[in-house]
């Protein structure tokens, strides 16, 4: 009788679990897909990360978030610069409006 011993050794790996959320995209044509995961996989990232890339930039841009490099600054400085093409030349220096609201 022959009696065979065996060692056998199992690795598990445990990944942590992220909660992410999730956004339905629903594109007009089949076109504009194409055109997503070719420009995904020039930069070599997925076309899920091509596209949360371009609606973080956007959000930014529009002035809806800050990017956490920039700060609140940058949006800001972009409103400040939206209000002052709407209002136009107010005829008082940017210094004594300051002076004026530090008084209030």
């Amino acid at each position: 009788m022959t009696t065979w011993c065996y060692s056998v050794t199992i690795t598990v790996e445990v990944m942590a679990v992220t909660k992410k959320a999730r956004l339905g995209l629903y594109l007009e044509d089949e076109r504009i897909r194409r055109q997503i995961k070719v420009a995904a996989a020039k930069r070599g990232i997925s076309s899920t990360a091509y596209c949360a890339q371009a609606i973080k930039e956007r959000l930014v841009r529009d002035g809806e978030t800050a990017d956490k490099a920039d700060g609140n600054k940058k949006v800001l400085l972009g409103r400040m610069d939206s209000l002052r093409r709407r209002i136009g030349h107010v005829g008082v220096s940017a210094a004594e409006l300051i002076k004026e609201g530090r008084r209030r």
